[in-house]
């Protein structure tokens, strides 16, 4: 009788021992990107073909996204029944997306709408450090565990710290952001418990993950991150822990293959695959969604507005022609504003030269921000002009454009101010949007007065310019 219990016993020892293999399939900084880019990479149906091809040559696998699935398309930005952003996360529960963390985008509308994100979501949004004020996860959970063959995994989700600074303040004012050990620590022992491999979920930004892997115990095995845009063909081992990220827009889809044996990896190995286009004759279950989703919008976006006289090319550390053709523009607009401000990172699409869409301008400015107005002195403008010397040395953020050449110029002597040199004590009055006014210490390093807030939408002052300005009707 004891021999005979002893057989299965011997099994389960035996089965236990044996490695079992998981392919973690990851993405980030997807930006909407729902179709190829110039270069015939990416799009949502090109990640469902290599998704698809990836899933069918292993048993067991699963697709986490490292944060940042909206912004930066007309497909993020139109309203899917009734929510704005809500095609993409259709897309992505229709793509079997196993979980997300949240990106910094993800809040770029107001803490309602992400609040909606994570309601309409059919799949998890984990976060342990973006918090409601009871201590509970913004999203859905602070982690999560998914069985996956005889694997249990546990996937803990992070958000970057310095949220406040890359969003409206007021989209998330009401939430606590704890920082990541801190957030971890509270989590990670009954996550570790209950899983075979812990992963953590982060848009956090790759000097940050990298930081906090030499922070960590081999409790934690994998950092999938994003944030950062950067691609990593082959993983970065840190402290015993494997950090991934698979670039931006839907370029590259990112493949981890591993062996588990007794809580441990004991066989690691990642790559990138460009995310071609597939093949003729691939069914696609997305296709009839997309076409439907967006073909009345695209005829109306596809409107021609003008004619670029010149390349408008963003650079977060330069005033380029289009940066400042785009402040003096919204000055135009206003003009009872002595000079406008803009930041740079706000213009996110090369636009070449020659005819320009709806479409193209919704992609250089895919911000939902709105006009506002506000009074500083003369000296604070200097003050400004100083503090983005200084970013463009250190490059902690994008620096600002102004309507005004002499702006960051050294050669252009004393600053002027419509053809007049800037009197210090004197009141000026500044066109702006609400996300400048929302980072006011960051950019500016003066707090504006007599704040006018007006209610229109910077993109739509920009198209009326183009209309005006360059070849468009009124």
């Amino acid at each position: 009788m004891k021999i005979k219990l002893i057989i299965p016993v011997i099994g389960l020892l035996i089965l236990s021992a044996c490695a079992q293999n998981l392919r973690i399939m990851h993405t980030n900084d997807s930006h909407a990107a729902y179709e190829p880019a110039r270069n015939r990479l990416g799009g949502y149906q090109a990640l469902e073909y290599h998704l698809q091809e990836s899933r069918n040559e292993v048993d067991a696998h699963m697709w986490l996204d490292a944060g940042d699935m909206q912004t930066g398309s007309i497909f993020s930005s139109m309203k899917w029944e009734g929510l704005q952003g809500g095609a993409v996360l259709k897309v992505f529960e229709d793509l079997d997306l196993d979980a997300a963390t949240f990106g910094n985008h993800e809040f770029d509308v107001s803490e309602e709408h992400a609040r909606a994100l994570v309601e309409r979501s059919a799949f998890p949004f984990l976060s342990a450090n973006i918090l409601n004020q009871d201590g509970t996860s913004f999203g859905d959970a602070k982690y999560a565990i998914f069985p996956k063959g005889k694997l249990k995994v546990g996937v803990i989700g992070l958000t970057i710290e310095s949220l406040p600074e890359r969003v409206k303040a007021e989209n998330v004012r009401n939430l606590r952001i704890l920082p990541y050990l801190e957030a971890i620590g509270m989590v990670l022992d009954e996550v570790d418990k209950a899983s075979d491999l812990v992963v953590i979920l982060s848009h956090n930004g790759w000097e940050a993950d990298s930081l906090l892997a030499t922070q960590l115990d081999d409790r934690v095995d994998i950092i999938i991150g994003g944030h950062s845009h950067i691609a990593t063909h082959e993983a970065r081992r840190v402290n015993g822990i494997y950090i991934l990220s698979a670039g931006s827009h839907l370029q590259l889809l990112g493949l981890a293959d591993l062996k588990v044996r007794r809580d441990r990896i004991s066989s690691f190995s990642s790559k990138l695959i460009p995310l071609t286009q597939p093949p003729m004759g691939f069914r696609s279950k997305l296709a009839k969604f997309m076409d439907e989703s967006i073909g009345e919008l695209q005829m109306q976006l596809s409107e021609v507005v003008g004619t670029l006289p010149f390349a408008f090319e963003v650079d977060k550390f330069s005033v380029t022609p289009g940066s400042f053709w785009v402040a003096k523009a919204i000055r135009e607009q206003y003009p009872e504003a002595d000079l406008a401000m803009i930041n740079n990172g706000g213009l996110r699409k090369h636009l070449p030269a020659g005819q320009v869409t709806l479409r193209d301008l919704h992609e250089y400015i895919p911000f939902g921000n709105s006009v506002v107005m506000f009074s500083c002195y003369g000296r604070d403008i200097l003050a400004a002009q100083a503090k983005n010397r200084e970013i463009l040395e250190t490059r902690p953020y994008d620096i600002m454009s102004l309507s005004e050449e002499s702006w960051l110029n050294e050669a252009s002597g004393a600053f002027r101010i419509q053809g007049k040199e800037l009197v210090p004590d004197k009141v000026y009055r500044v066109v702006s949007h609400d996300y400048i006014l929302s980072q006011w210490d960051k950019y500016l390093g003066f707090e504006p007065f007599n704040v006018d807030e007006t209610g229109d939408m910077f993109l739509d002052a920009i198209i009326r310019q183009v209309r005006q300005e360059l070849g468009g009707t009124n």
